[in-house]
């Protein structure tokens, strides 16, 4: 945030002209520091090509027309076809432009120029942290996990027990934070008292990354949401980012491909960005997306046992 302070000139006027070519410069410093996100010092500690500079050049998709068919590998009918939704906005990434290293870590290029950061998401499970390790490594930014909502049919709230460690010991280690939320709202007045329970939980934190709905089908038991409708879903969706933003946060709906396919009525949520999970060597979702959850095994200097992988495309 920038601020400006007057500063009185003695003796000698400043003329109008020069006045305006100052503020001119100024303008044009600001902008190439707001197109310039990641830590430069991040990259150089990666031999994989990196610029050390990261462009996110504007790319704009081409959004669905009427009567467009999508080809999809349906988990339980195989290769099926699905009607796509007008208007939405599609995937405009090159395949090609997605580069792994050696540690498994992605990169996608623009121009031969680096557009996205590198990050993982963490939670309480993921025990004591070595952020200066996961720093060094050439992480650029975390998404920790805020709290959640139980998936009984008492639908209680928690908080995680490693939020406030993780993101103080984050920042300290100077890497960008954002947060997710675990829903389990069954409405738009439970997803808006989520994002209320959210905000409360990091009052006077800064973050520079979106907070996201994350809500998920359980699998394997019964849970308080088995019955949500498609509806009801996206009018959750709604609520929660709505109430996010309201606050002056960017919010983000965190989906597998599943949901985004057959669960979110997508017409509804054209505004919103979303952040993907989808484990394939390069991002199969037809639809547009700000971040990709690529690998949910990846290995992470400073971290013990297994931890997801992210890219982000967009300049938060």
């Amino acid at each position: 945030m920038f601020s400006n302070r007057g500063r009185h000139s003695k003796g000698r006027n400043v003329s109008p002209l020069l006045i305006i070519i100052l503020a001119v410069v100024l303008a044009v410093a600001v902008l190439v520091g707001v197109f310039t996100s990641c830590n430069s010092s991040n990259h150089n500690n990666n031999d994989n090509n990196r610029t050390g500079e990261t462009l996110f050049v504007e790319q704009k998709p081409d959004v669905v027309k009427r009567g467009e068919k999508i080809t999809i590998n349906d988990p339980s009918l195989g290769k099926i076809e699905i009607d796509a939704v007008h208007g939405f906005p599609k995937n405009a990434y090159e395949n090609d432009n997605f580069k792994v290293d050696d540690k498994g870590m992605m990169t996608y290029y623009l121009k031969d120029e680096v557009a996205s950061c590198m990050g993982i998401d963490l939670s309480e499970y993921q025990g004591d942290i070595d952020f200066e390790a996961v720093k060094n490594q050439g992480f650029d930014f975390v998404m920790l996990r805020i709290g959640g909502r139980y998936y009984s049919d008492e639908g209680k709230f928690f908080s995680d027990a490693k939020f406030e460690e993780y993101y103080n010991n984050a920042k300290a280690a100077g890497l960008r934070v954002g947060g997710y939320f675990f829903s389990q709202a069954k409405n738009a007045e439970e997803a808006k008292a989520e994002a209320v329970f959210t905000l409360d939980s990091i009052k006077g934190m800064d973050f520079d990354y979106p907070i996201a709905f994350d809500w998920e089908m359980i699998e394997g038991d019964s849970a308080r949401t088995d019955d949500v409708s498609n509806e009801d879903l996206t009018a959750a969706a709604i609520a929660f980012c709505e109430t996010i933003e309201e606050s002056g946060h960017t919010a983000i709906i965190y989906a597998n491909t599943q949901l985004m396919y057959y669960k979110y009525n997508l017409e509804d949520l054209k505004d919103i960005d979303f952040w993907v999970a989808d484990y394939e060597n390069h991002p199969s979702m037809y639809y547009n997306f700000t971040m990709w959850q690529y690998n949910i095994e990846g290995k992470v200097d400073g971290i013990e046992g297994n931890v997801d992988m992210n890219i982000c495309l967009k300049n938060y």
